[in-house]
C-alpha cells in the first residue's frame, strides 16, 4: 500500500507544483491508490472507481451521455461526438461496455440519410437510451451537406444487441428552412408505466433564419419505427429564444421537459417546465421554475470555450420515501464564478424549492456541466466539472455528490479524478470542448462520464464514479 501511495503521489505532481489534495471524504489518496488496475473496481466500498478512458483516441471525442441497460447493469452505452467517425461521413458515435465499465469499444457511428432532395450527415448532440426489451438507441442531429445548416433533422437508430444497428428514422423535422437543435432522446423504462418502452425526442426547431423557434417533442410507441411530433409551447420570436431541452420520465409514464428561455444576449435565463400525462400528445402550459444567470457569450471564464447551461431533469422512480420527486440540475453565474445547484419538486412540478448548492462554501472556483440521475433506491447523484484544485481557475477535474434525503442536502463531494484537464486543450479550433456530461446508476455504482484532456492533446471520454456498496 505504501508503494502504491508513493507512486500515486508522483503521478499527481504537476510541473506547476500542484498536488492533488485529499477529497472532502478524506479518502482520495488511499482509495485511488488501492484501485485495481485491471478493471473498473475499488475497495473497500464506498470508494472512487478508477477513471477509465472509454473512447478510442486518435480524433477528438466529446459529449458524454451514458445509460444503463435495465435488464443487465453490466451493459453501459455511452454516446459521443466522435471525430474518428469522419471517414464514415458521421461525427456521432457510441461506445459499449459489457462488463460494467472495465473495458469499452466503439460499436457504432450513426449512418447518413439520403432523400431525393437532401443528403443528411450526422453532426452532434448525441443521446442514448435502452428500453425494457434490451433494445439500445442512439439519437443526434443531422444537417444537409449542402445547405450550410439550414436544413436539419433529428434521427434515431435502434440496436437489439448494442452492436448491430438498424437504419435511422427521422424523429424531428420541420418543412422549409428549419433545423432542430438542443435535442435529447429519453426512454420510458418504468415497469409500472402504461407506456413502457415509449421513446421521446425533444428539441428546438429554428426557422426563418433564426427569427423564430419552438420547443417540440416527438414520440414513438413502436420502438422508433414511426414518430409523431407535438409542440410543447407557442413559437418564440426574436429576441426571445428557447434553448437547451432536457427530459425525464416518471414511473407512471408522465414525461417532464425543461428548457431555458432568454433574450438574444442570454445574460439571464428562465428555466421552464412542462409535462405530459398522455404520452406526449398534449403538454401543460410552461411554468417558470428557476432563474439563472449566464456568463457573457456562454464563455467559460478564463477561456473562450462555450459552456451551455442544460437544465438536466430526472425523476425518482424508486419505492423509497421520496418517490415521485423531480430534480433539476443547472449552474448559475454568481458574478465571480459558475456554481452548480439543484432544485426539487415533491408535487409533480407544481412548486419548486430554492436552489441547493452541492459544493462547500469554500469552493468559489467554476463548476459547470452538471448531470443528474436517481438510483433504483432513490439516491440522487450529481456529477460535474470543477476547478477548485487549480489556483488559476483554468484546469478542471470531475466531482460528484450524492443526496440521501431527497435533494434537501448533499453529502461531502467525491473527487472522481486525480488528473487535471485544460478546457482549451480541445483538439478543435472553434472554442468548443463539448457541451454536456452524463451519469447513470448500475447497481451500487454511481457512474459518471465526462470529457477529459489530461492527455495534453485533445478531449476524450472518461468514465468513473463511486462504488457505494
Amino acid at each position: 500500500m505504501k508503494t502504491g501511495i508513493v507512486v500515486l503521489l508522483t503521478v499527481l505532481m504537476f510541473s506547476n507544483g500542484r498536488v492533488l489534495a485529499g477529497g472532502s471524504h478524506g479518502q482520495s489518496l488511499e482509495a485511488l491508490a488501492s484501485e485495481s488496475p485491471g478493471g473498473f473496481q475499488c475497495s473497500p466500498a464506498p470508494c472512487v472507481l478508477p477513471p477509465t478512458q472509454a473512447s478510442e483516441g486518435g480524433g477528438t471525442v466529446t459529449d458524454t451521455p451514458i445509460v444503463t441497460n435495465p435488464l443487465n447493469v453490466k451493459d453501459l452505452l455511452l454516446g459521443s461526438t466522435d471525430y474518428n467517425c469522419s471517414s464514415e461521413q458521421s461525427s456521432i458515435g457510441s461506445h459499449l461496455s459489457a462488463d460494467g465499465g472495465s473495458t469499452w469499444q466503439r460499436v457504432h457511428c450513426m449512418a447518413t440519410i439520403a432523400t431525393r432532395q437532401h443528403y443528411y450527415l450526422p453532426l452532434d448532440e448525441p443521446s442514448v437510451g435502452y428500453d425494457r426489451n434490451g433494445n439500445a438507441y442512439i439519437a443526434g442531429i443531422y444537417f444537409d451537406s449542402e445547405s450550410n445548416g439550414r436544413y436539419g433533422i433529428a434521427a434515431v437508430q435502434k440496436s437489439t444487441d448494442g452492436t448491430h444497428w438498424d437504419k435511422p428514422t427521422v424523429a424531428l423535422r420541420q418543412a422549409g428552412q428549419t433545423a432542430p437543435y438542443m435535442t435529447l432522446l429519453t426512454v420510458d423504462t418504468s415497469a409500472s408505466s402504461p407506456r413502457m418502452n415509449s421513446l421521446y425526442v425533444s428539441g428546438v426547431v429554428v426557422s426563418d433564419q433564426g427569427s423564430k423557434n419552438q420547443v417540440l417533442v416527438s414520440h414513438s410507441t413502436d420502438a422508433g419505427s414511426t414518430w409523431k411530433q407535438v409542440a410543447v409551447d407557442v413559437v418564440q420570436r426574436y429576441p426571445e429564444q428557447d434553448d437547451l431541452t432536457r427530459m425525464g420520465v416518471g414511473k407512471d409514464g408522465t414525461i417532464y421537459i425543461t428548457w431555458i428561455r432568454c433574450a438574444s444576449a442570454c445574460k439571464t435565463g428562465l428555466i421552464l417546465f412542462s409535462k405530459s400525462n398522455d404520452g406526449g400528445n398534449t403538454w401543460t402550459s410552461p411554468l417558470r421554475i428557476a432563474k439563472v444567470t449566464m456568463p457573457f457569450d456562454w464563455a467559460l471564464p478564463n477561456t473562450h470555450e462555450r459552456v451551455y447551461n442544460y437544465p438536466a431533469i430526472t425523476a425518482d422512480n424508486s419505492d423509497g420515501p421520496y418517490s415521485g420527486n423531480l430534480y433539476v440540475a443547472m449552474y448559475t453565474w454568481t458574478g465571480a464564478y459558475l456554481r452548480v445547484q439543484v432544485i426539487r419538486s415533491s408535487d409533480g412540478g407544481m412548486t419548486w424549492s430554492q436552489p441547493v448548492r452541492l459544493t462547500p462554501k469554500t469552493d468559489t472556483h467554476d463548476q459547470f456541466f452538471p448531470a443528474i440521475s436517481v438510483s433504483p433506491t432513490g439516491l440522487v447523484g450529481v456529477s460535474w466539472l470543477d476547478r477548485r484544485n487549480d489556483p488559476n481557475n483554468i484546469d478542471y477535474q470531475a466531482f460528484g455528490a450524492i443526496s440521501t434525503d431527497g435533494g434537501q442536502s448533499f453529502q461531502p463531494n467525491w473527487q472522481l479524478t486525480a488528473a487535471f484537464s485544460n478546457p482549451k486543450t480541445n483538439g478543435t479550433e472553434n472554442n468548443w470542448m463539448g457541451d454536456y456530461t452524463g451519469n447513470t446508476w448500475a447497481g451500487g455504482d454511481f457512474i459518471a462520464a465526462w470529457m477529459d484532456s489530461s492527455n495534453g492533446v485533445d478531449m476524450q471520454e472518461v468514465v468513473g464514479g463511486v462504488r457505494l456498496h
